[in-house]
């Protein structure tokens, strides 16, 4: 499956379903699920965010119908999981000045860059988090493939750490003999 990788804290709440949106310099055209994988490094060491009131006040609306998370802000924060694939999402679009609070705005005059590079707002829907991240996995720029070197088969429930894994209905990830037995 694809995988992006975001600093933290922004991949966190990206995870938790929180933001909406991931900016970019670059579009995408492609469409579907992917791992959320946390980058190495914070996005600001030793600062803590600078949020709009808006953004704010969707982290305390969020803390309020969540009261066993609290989003630390201070990316000091060791609870932070860094080099981990920390969940999924879905890309269902990418567009330019989304209405998200979290999208960052690129000024068109008249509909034409001048000479500003745009900035493109992947727009994310159907956030999951994992209970446990998968840890360290090295990220890669742009949009990547991951591959779990271990996987439970589906059919035969044995962990799997060979290649390669098979979508198989029902079952989902199946080992390459259950694959061909079921097919074969």
């Amino acid at each position: 499956m694809k995988a992006l990788s975001i600093k933290q804290p922004w991949a966190s709440l990206i995870a938790h379903g929180i933001k909406d949106i991931e900016n970019r310099t670059w579009k995408t055209s492609y469409r579907g699920r992917i791992y959320i994988h946390a980058s190495g490094k914070p996005s600001f060491r030793n600062l803590t965010l600078n949020l709009s009131q808006d953004q704010m006040d969707a982290l305390i609306l969020y803390s309020h119908y969540n009261p066993n998370y609290s989003i630390p802000l201070d990316t000091r924060d060791k609870t932070y999981p860094y080099a981990a694939i920390i969940g999924e999402v879905d890309i269902v679009d990418c567009v330019i000045n989304h209405l998200s609070i979290w999208a960052e705005k690129t000024e068109m005059p008249a509909g034409v860059y001048m000479g500003e590079k745009p900035i493109y707002n992947w727009v994310l829907a159907n956030a999951v988090l994992y209970d446990e991240p998968i840890l360290n996995v090295k990220g890669k720029l742009s949009l990547w493939d991951y591959i779990d070197p271990n996987f439970e088969c589906g059919y035969c429930d044995n962990l799997v750490n060979e290649y390669p894994e098979f979508e198989y209905g029902d079952y989902g990830k199946v080992c390459a003999n259950c694959f061909s037995g079921l097919t074969g």
